[in-house]
Parts: C-alpha cells; structure tokens; sequence
C-alpha cells in the first residue's frame, strides 16, 4: 500500500473555491439561526396553547359597577365567540334582547349588555331552556325566566354578578307568562294555568298564548319565593307595577284591575278598544297615567277569538303610544306618542324610552319628551348581515331595560365588544389542535433539515 502510495504524483492540495469558507461560515450561522427560530416558535405556540385552555378554567373578575350607568350608542352585532353568563359573569347590565335569525338554520342569542362598559354576553340559563321570554331586574343585576316549551315546576332566577342560579318552586308544573318586576325589586307578576298538553313542545312557543286565554294572575315575593295568586283576575293579558311598587295594574279584557299586593281591587280602568296596556312599564312614574299599545295580534280572549299575544315576535309593527288618565280629576292625557315598537321605559314621567324601527329594518333606542314629541337616539342595533354565518341580517325580539338605571343614564362611545374572555369549548379545541398541528409540523421540518445537515 506504501508503494502504491509513493507513486502518487506530489502535488500540493487543490486550492478551496472562491468564497468557500464564507459560505460556510454564513450557512453555520444560518442553520444555528433556524434552529434557534424553531426553537423560539414551539416556546411561543406552547404558551399560546396554554393560555388558551387556560382561559376556559380561569375564573373571570367582573369590574364594580361605574357611578353612572350608561348604554352604548351602537350595540355589536352577531358573534359566536360571545361567553356565557355562567363562564364569565358580566356584572350589572343595561339590556336584555333576543337577538338573531332563522332564515336557514336556528341561530339565536340570548344576550345582556353590561351597564358599566362594553360587555356581551349569552344567558345561557335561557338557551339551555331554548330561549323563553325573560324579565331583567330594574337594577340590571338579575334575569327571571321560566320555560316557553310547556309547563314547568320552577322559575330560574340569574345572578349577573355571579352567574349563579337559584330555583324558585311553582308546585305543580304549569304554564307561565312573566308580566312584570316592580321598581323595588322585590315582587314579580306573572300569569299560570295548567296546560292541556304537559309535554315538552319543541322550539315552539304555545305556552304563551295558552295562558294568555285562561291564566291566573300570581305575585311572587322573589326574596321568600312564595307566590300568591289572584284567583279573580283571569286571564291575566299584561301588568304593570306602580311607582311605589306597592300596586299592580292587571289587564283583564279590554279592563285594568289595580290592586294591591294582597290581591285586594282598589278600581278599574277602562283600556280602549284594540288597545293593551304597555307590558312591564305601562304605569308612568308619577302615578297619574296608564299608557297602552295597539294590539300586536288578536288581543285579549273574548271567549271566542283572541288570545295570541304577539309578544314572542320580532320587533317590527311601528305604532303609537297613548296614555289613559288614572283619576277624574280632568288632567288631559298627553298626545300620543307615534312611532313607537315599543314602550321600554321612564327617564322622567314626560320623557319615555321606546324601541323603534325604520323604513329599511334598523332597530333603535330613542328617548321620546311626552308632550313636545322631540327625540333623541340614545342607540341603534347593528341589524346588518352578520347573522346565521353572514348569510341572514339579524332581528331583534323581547327586548328589555334595566328601567331602575334609566333615571340617571348616560350614553357612552361604544369601545371594543368585550365577549367575555373564554372562547367556546368547540373553538378552545379547535384552537388547541391548529396550534399543536403548527408545532409538530414546524418539529419536523426542523428535524429533516438538521438531518441533511448531518449527511
């Protein structure tokens, strides 16, 4: 071998190619710089991935009520990544609406705004009871609902601050209708009747218009639970508290019963023909009127037709608001107030909030003076085309104010819609499996790079 290596001409090695060792040299730098990068990115998608589930466990703070409730002058439109009540309570709220569409597919919300900054969030008490109708506490910190799909044995009270819920008993399972809370806090009127059909009636809603024809009025104490009912006046159509909460205004017919608490008459007030007493806040703040819509439906049962109440509809019939003196002692009624979809409460006894509706289908809160007729628009809903995946505009149904706050509301910019922080559990997994997918491809590309490194 020695030999054969001896007869090797002696040449001096070949030089190395222009450049050479600075290629080198940068492609060392490089691969340590990829290495480095792949490194940097696993770290950051474990941390995004982390902080993702983590957001599904982490209880969320509610902020402490601001001095001045205040309603935003656009409220957001539709979006799947809005949290629930019970994940991440809102605290106090503003409003309470239905909000959505069924054009294609059932796609609808239960949402409450918050009163003190942009928060949105699902009431999911009331979707896992398939969205009833609801009543919110004049102080915004609670929701009451019972169950629109047949009778029931319980009404659900919702704390907004806790997200915690507490059952209050009926007895034996029956059909409800929530009427009306007083301004207290303190009393709820609703309606109940047996149901001829006690089984669970799907998505739709004949429990309403069944106990609008032979329900019984009941006034339940929310703080003991008991109820106490009205055997006489039935069926119970609408109420409305009085500002003192210690009467109720109950429309029987086309007849308002005002009694106390006890369920004792003090008198009666003729409604108009084809009128009905304003549901939940028909009772002006100073105690001296009644105030009435047109009929959304039917009207009242007669005994031979009547009965759909046309309150679990989507906002849409404009009409006007009229006001039925209490006393005789020859105070004109104010003139009507047009335009309205719905009366939704006081500022002052001469100035109402209503819900309205344009020619083209834009919902709206506009503050209304009684006498003068002037307004102005304390907010508008976003009814654009963002419902049922960007498919369907949004419509908007059972909408109610925190009427205790109105008195000392505010307006505030809309900011940011703050959905609540925790994403949906099917997101949260869906998110979890794109990042950790990320990762394991980066892992490999990283690993066949450092393997033909090697080679």
């Amino acid at each position: 071998m020695r030999e054969l290596f001896a007869t090797l001409p002696d040449e001096p090695t070949p030089p190395l190619p222009p450049g050479y060792l600075e290629t080198a040299l940068a492609r060392g730098r490089r691969s340590v710089r990829r290495r480095r990068l792949g490194t940097t990115a696993l770290a950051a998608l474990a941390v995004l991935l982390l902080a993702s589930l983590a957001t599904s466990v982490v209880p969320f703070q509610t902020a402490a009520p601001a001095t001045t409730p205040s309603l935003p002058d656009t409220l957001a439109g539709y979006s799947t990544l809005t949290s629930t009540v019970a994940k991440a309570p809102p605290g106090r709220a503003i409003a309470l609406y239905g909000y959505g569409n069924g054009e294609l597919f059932n796609m609808f919300q239960s949402l409450v705004v918050g009163a003190d900054r942009d928060t949105y969030r699902r009431v999911d008490a009331m979707e896992e009871r398939d969205r009833p109708s609801a009543l919110l506490a004049p102080d915004g910190t609670k929701v009451l609902l019972g169950d629109d799909r047949g009778a029931t044995d319980d009404l659900l009270l919702v704390d907004l601050g806790t997200g915690e819920r507490r059952s209050i008993p009926l007895g034996a399972p029956v059909g409800v209708r929530l009427l009306a809370w007083s301004p207290d806090g303190r009393y709820v009127a609703y309606s109940a009747a047996p149901l001829r059909n006690t089984g669970e009636f799907g998505t739709v809603n004949v429990v309403e218009a069944e106990v609008a024809r032979t329900g019984t009025l009941r006034i339940l104490d929310v703080e003991t639970g008991r109820s106490t009912e009205v055997p006489t006046l039935q069926p119970a159509w609408t109420a409305a508290f009085a500002p003192d909460s210690r009467s109720v205004a109950v429309q029987v017919g086309q007849r308002a019963h005002l009694i106390d608490l006890s369920g004792a008459e003090q008198a009666t007030v003729d409604i108009p023909a084809g009128r009905e007493l304003a549901a939940e806040v028909g009772w002006s703040p100073d105690g001296q009127f009644l105030a009435t819509v047109p009929w959304l439906a039917e009207g009242p049962f007669n005994g031979r037709s009547g009965g759909d109440t046309g309150h679990g509809t989507f906002l849409w019939k404009n009409g006007d608001l009229a006001f039925v003196p209490l006393t005789a002692d020859g105070t004109p009624p104010p003139t009507a107030v047009k335009d309205v979809v719905q009366l939704l409460g006081w500022r002052t006894p001469q100035m109402v909030i209503v819900a309205t509706i344009d020619a083209v289908g834009h919902a709206a809160i506009v503050e209304v003076h009684r006498d003068t007729g002037a307004r102005r628009t304390l907010s508008r809903f976003d009814t654009g085309h963002s419902c049922e995946l960007h498919t369907q505009t949004c419509q908007l149904f059972d909408l109610h104010l925190a009427t205790g706050l109105l008195p000392d509301l505010a307006v505030r910019d809309a900011g940011r819609p703050q959905r609540g922080g925790p994403w949906p559990t099917l997101l949260t997994a869906l998110a979890a499996i794109a990042l950790l997918g990320t990762a394991w491809l980066l892992w490999r590309r990283i690993g066949h790079r450092r393997g033909r490194a090697a080679l």
